[in-house]
């Protein structure tokens, strides 16, 4: 379609009137929620609370049947319950003026905020907070940091809740860091959650590694795979593999510790051990060493980070390849652990040894 001034315009305009009757039903909930809180509909039907009977009766979040129950105190409000009635404003800027006046902002606060756009809104209310020494302890007591793994381990899940400044700070450590993963190859952009996530484990591998001896990869232990032959596929490149005491892992995170460690890989059929390789080595010190000194910094093409330099094995480990220096090649910690272990990309090996090119990821299964 060849987009027009004209055709532009006539989308907005339908946003904006899908937008506005969105705002219209949401009102228009809230006014029922009331309603029914004042009827004391949660206790007649054996709920704790008018949240809870609305999160199981509509099948919402907590979160949003929450919103609900706080936007039906508008018409203890009557200047901004008005101005929502009159499509003044909508019904998200009716909540965010909502909330600064029941934390307290005086009425001439209030007024001032209509000239703010909604973010400054609720910095406004934030500055609103008063926090005693009971609230400060309060919130300190109730931090924590959770870590969960899945089930069949293969993802974990990471909630918590910090206090006021220390959540500060780990936001700008974490902002920081994960500004170095900004871009992907080819100009693509992660999102800001996958970079945070990058930052998060580079900043634990950063806590390992210190006072490690220099031969040392941060990452490179000695451990032990065991792979399921029984549930291998050749065909997709899927494996039934698992580190020792730890999760189940694909062939990313073999090909990656294979790159970085010392690593045994053990067959098993029905459970018993039927086939095992000898411990395919790190790569040598020497050799690490010289290709890192031979480089001079990340090989890839137009990359000048020299953060957590790695040796990278051109022709994969478990596809043959060996610690011969000229199928090593230095990268970057974002182009090891996240582009090429990560994302899928593979190093061109007819490029030039100083200017690697990376190719994007096949689509479908892995060659034989």
């Amino acid at each position: 379609m060849f987009w027009t001034e004209e055709s532009i315009a006539k989308n907005i305009t339908e946003l904006e009137e899908i937008d506005a009757a969105i705002s219209d039903l949401r009102k228009q909930a809230a006014v029922v929620v009331n309603r029914l809180n004042k009827a004391g509909v949660a206790g007649r039907y054996g709920a704790r609370s008018i949240v809870d009977w609305l999160s199981a009766k509509l099948d919402m979040s907590r979160a949003r049947a929450g919103e609900l129950v706080f936007a039906s105190r508008f018409g203890a409000h009557r200047d901004i319950e008005r101005r929502l009635v009159d499509g003044e404003i909508s019904f998200d800027r009716a909540m965010s003026t909502l909330r600064l006046a029941e934390a307290g902002a005086s009425d001439d606060t209030v007024r001032q905020s209509y000239q703010m756009d909604v973010g400054r809104v609720a910095h406004l209310t934030a500055r609103q907070q008063r926090l005693g020494r009971s609230d400060e302890q309060r919130v300190f007591n109730e931090r924590y940091f959770s870590l969960q793994p899945t089930l069949d381990d293969s993802s974990w899940k990471v909630s918590g809740r910090l206090p006021g400044y220390e959540g500060r700070v780990v936001e700008k450590a974490f902002h920081e860091r994960a500004e170095e993963f900004r871009h992907l190859p080819y100009g693509e952009t992660s999102t800001r959650g996958q970079r945070q996530a990058d930052a998060l484990v580079v900043m634990a591998q950063d806590s390992l590694a210190h006072g490690a001896h220099d031969s040392e990869d941060a990452s490179g232990a000695a451990v032990a795979v065991f792979v399921d032959l029984d549930q291998a596929n050749g065909t997709d490149g899927e494996l039934g593999a698992s580190v020792e005491y730890g999760p189940r892992v694909g062939p990313n995170t073999i090909d990656e510790l294979l790159c970085t460690g010392t690593v045994q890989v053990i067959g098993l059929s029905d459970g018993r051990p039927v086939v095992t390789s000898d411990a395919a080595r790190a790569i040598p010190p020497a050799v690490r060493h010289t290709v890192a000194d031979r480089d001079g910094g990340c090989a890839i093409d137009g990359c000048t980070s020299r953060y957590r330099l790695q040796p990278h094995h051109i022709r994969e480990r478990r596809h043959g390849g060996s610690h011969d220096p000229d199928n090593l090649t230095t990268v970057c910690w974002y182009h090891h652990h996240v582009a090429i272990h990560g994302q899928g990309f593979r190093i061109d090996p007819e490029s030039p040894p100083l200017r690697r090119r990376l190719i994007r990821p096949r689509a479908g299964p892995d060659p034989p």
